[in-house]
């Protein structure tokens, strides 16, 4: 075939210039796949478009995470593309990726921003404008350090800007529109807001749910699948789907569909795969708090002869949630918490496998950590506020996740946790003196007796400390009240 070669007439004040524009038939010739690889540790979408570079990389499982190849682009210069350069930046790890030769060349020839960036080489060819057959790569930049992210999917790029930390900075470069991932696949965004966590909400049991159906519907078109996975059915935004008992361990699911029996489970997710931004409402009787992001489960078990109602989401957007606090005190001890209740449910995912036998991870009342829901973060919004503030930080102790028991008051001094509990396994649970959190209209025994066991932080010792008297940031209250931890952040 013979080529086609157009061409556009740019002025300037040196006369005409000639630019070439590729044809279709070009686009289409010899594009490479552009691997994607997650870094785990820092968050950040590495490209290659080197095959046994991505393999080399993926030898390191804690690190890496393959995500396939997310768009396609050239391994050497076609008609009308331009290098998209690779530049590191040496102090945060984490890779920049840009078309501008001013903007890299800025970066990298300076003695200060030498420091900072290293050029790394040209990672690929692409093309740098909008024209047919091409589709474009969105960057969104996280303001805390200028950390950027990549992807040619519009629905991952809207996920990424639900948190507030993310700025959108454009399409940068454009790639073959064939073979590019277009859709709202969001699986990294959810990886950059933390692992999954199941959570049992609560339950039915088997007459509750013979005599009174489970009533479920969503803001957005929704799917409903069986124990394995299979789709059972689609159903519109704002239609209600109900569940029942049908007895031998089989759940009936009714009135949006044909009736259906399934055996045992049934679970209920976005019909666009986007379960980052679905609300369900789960009608939970007698209760304030109905609406929750993220996918819905009715799963019998056999040992309790229960059916649970169980939500799983990412680690972020349950901390959104955390219903152990209003939010409304000292914007500091709000943190103090979000970090609290985060690293218990980090914990708990990691190893907990009490509640594993019944579904799920972690139950949502007192027996765990209180957790409410969508209806909660849009109530007390400074608790979203302060989670996106303290992403993926947690509390720990040398290389263990340090389990951060907490109470409201204390005598002047908190216990250790070998004092009160006889364990050792806890050493950063340390006796200190509290002159902040102490009680002084209540006796040692009235305070213990109101539940106060003065192990780890003091509640209301953190207020005062985080209040306009002391103006203590979380993490120097985090160290005060347990020794010799730190704050790691996991993603």
């Amino acid at each position: 075939m013979k080529k086609i070669i157009t061409f556009f007439v740019l002025v300037n004040f040196l006369g005409v210039l000639l630019l070439p524009i590729a044809s279709a038939e070009e686009i289409a010739v010899n594009p490479s796949p552009v691997y994607a690889i997650w870094n785990k540790k820092y968050s950040y979408r590495y490209l290659t478009i080197s095959e046994t570079e991505k393999n080399n990389l993926l030898k390191d499982t804690a690190n890496w995470k393959d995500e396939g190849s997310l768009w396609q682009a050239y391994a050497t210069q076609k008609t009308g593309t331009v290098p998209v350069y690779k530049i590191k930046n040496k102090k945060q790890n984490y890779y920049y990726y840009t078309i501008s030769e001013a903007t890299k060349n800025n970066l990298i020839k300076s003695k200060k921003s030498r420091k900072t960036w290293q050029y790394i080489g040209i990672a690929f060819y692409a093309f740098d404008k909008n024209q047919d057959e091409v589709t474009p790569i969105y960057a969104v930049e996280y303001s805390k350090n200028k950390k950027h992210f990549y992807t040619s999917s519009p629905g991952e790029k809207n996920c990424m800007l639900t948190d507030s930390l993310w700025t959108y900075r454009g399409e940068i470069f454009w790639v073959p529109k064939e073979n590019a991932n277009l859709a709202t696949d969001n699986s990294t965004c959810r990886l950059a807001y933390g692992p999954e966590i199941s959570i049992g909400l609560w339950s039915y049991t088997r007459s509750d749910l013979k005599e009174e159906s489970f009533k479920i519907d969503a803001n957005k078109d929704y799917i409903i699948k069986d124990k394995n996975g299979d789709k059972i059915a689609e159903v519109l935004a704002g239609t209600t789907t109900r569940v029942k008992y049908d007895g031998d361990e089989k759940l009936l699911i009714y009135n949006s569909i044909a009736e259906k029996i399934v055996d045992k489970e049934v679970s209920f997710e976005a019909k666009d795969g986007d379960n980052f931004n679905i609300i369900f409402d789960v009608h939970r009787p007698n209760s304030s708090y109905n609406d929750y992001r993220g996918e819905i489960k009715l799963k019998y078990n056999n040992i309790s002869k229960e059916i649970w109602v169980i939500n799983t989401l990412p680690m972020e957007q349950y901390t959104w949630g955390m219903g152990e606090t209003t939010g409304t005190g000292p914007f500091e001890h709000t943190k103090v918490m979000t970090v609290i209740f985060r690293t218990y449910g980090y914990w708990y995912k990691e190893y907990a496998t009490k509640y594993l036998k019944y579904g799920f991870t972690i139950r949502s009342d007192s027996g765990s950590q209180i957790y409410r829901g969508y209806e909660w973060e849009k109530k007390y919004p400074n608790i979203k506020k302060a989670t996106e503030q303290t992403k993926g930080i947690i509390v720990k102790y040398k290389d263990e996740i340090a389990l951060t028991p907490y109470s409201s008051w204390s005598d002047g001094r908190t216990r250790s946790f070998k004092e009160h509990w006889g364990s050792d396994d806890y050493p950063w649970c340390k006796s200190v003196k509290d002159k902040y959190g102490k009680n002084s209209s209540q006796s040692t025994k009235q305070l213990q007796d109101a539940g106060n066991h003065m192990v780890g932080l003091i509640a209301n010792g953190s207020l005062k400390l985080a209040g306009s008297k002391y103006k203590k940031k979380y993490d120097w209250i985090l160290k005060y009240y347990y020794s010799k931890i730190s704050l790691q952040k996991m993603y």
